[in-house]
């Protein structure tokens, strides 16, 4: 008698634990709980199984992966320069050029970041009620501070602030096939700003460039006295990454 009550008790625990053996983890653990079996095994199995939902956890503002924080891309848009002179005003007319180029750096994954561009910029002076006009090529490197509002998720929209220093080197002065270069400064130095928005990998913004020096030359200064450059961009980009 006392040995077929052992056979039964072996056959039910080893039927209990291999019902146990093929429960998931969690389930594991509260049977071993209610049994009174649990072991740290499948407590750590649990606490690992908890630990990857909360990494795999979609980025604040969006599903999908976080985007990379080092972004690179490319970005083109038309240009609307004008001029101002400390003895004159309203002496220029607005001219439309373009500029276009590379970006790299800007967060796009938190809240502030630094991002670097290097732009071709054609700028156009041009003299009101004066015939003929310069045309003013600069290699453009502004360095800015951008702020991110919304996703930061690649598959997200994110609406960015831009602010920051801006130099610009003076590749070419022409005016028709004359070359006037030697007539203009070899830098300018301004301060530029702006706001944009990124959807997915494409963006497109606003900007606004402040020059604070004189691009003429003193000893070509005319009637005009001091040239400051004003200029203005609509910009549509891609982010590579």
């Amino acid at each position: 008698m006392r040995l077929s009550r052992s056979v039964v008790l072996t056959a039910v625990l080893c039927t209990t634990g291999v019902f146990l053996s093929t429960l998931p983890a969690e389930a594991q653990t509260r049977e071993g709980l209610l049994l009174g079996t649990a072991s740290v095994a499948d407590t750590r199995s649990t606490a690992f199984l908890t630990a990857g939902i909360v990494e795999q956890a979609p980025p604040p503002g969006g599903g999908g992966p976080r985007a990379e924080g080092f972004g690179v891309g490319a970005k083109i848009g038309p240009l609307f320069t004008s001029y101002s002179a400390a003895s004159c005003d309203g002496c220029f007319n607005t001219n439309t050029g373009w500029e276009g180029g590379i970006w790299f750096g800007g967060n796009r994954g938190g809240r502030v970041g630094v991002m670097g561009e290097v732009l071709y910029a054609k700028k156009k002076q041009e003299a009101a009620g004066l015939t003929g006009s310069t045309s003013l090529q600069y290699l453009e490197i502004p360095i800015l501070m951008r702020i991110n509002v919304g996703s930061r998720s690649r598959n997200g929209i994110s609406v960015y602030g831009l602010v920051g220093p801006v130099f610009d080197v003076n590749l070419k002065a022409s005016i028709g096939d004359r070359d006037v270069k030697s007539n203009y400064e070899s830098l300018d130095f301004g301060i530029l700003g702006g706001v944009g928005v990124e959807i997915t990998r494409f963006l497109v913004e606003g900007r606004y460039n402040h020059g604070l020096r004189n691009v003429l030359k003193s000893d070509n200064a005319t009637s005009f006295g001091d040239i400051k450059t004003h200029s203005f961009a609509v910009l549509f980009g891609l982010r590579f990454n």
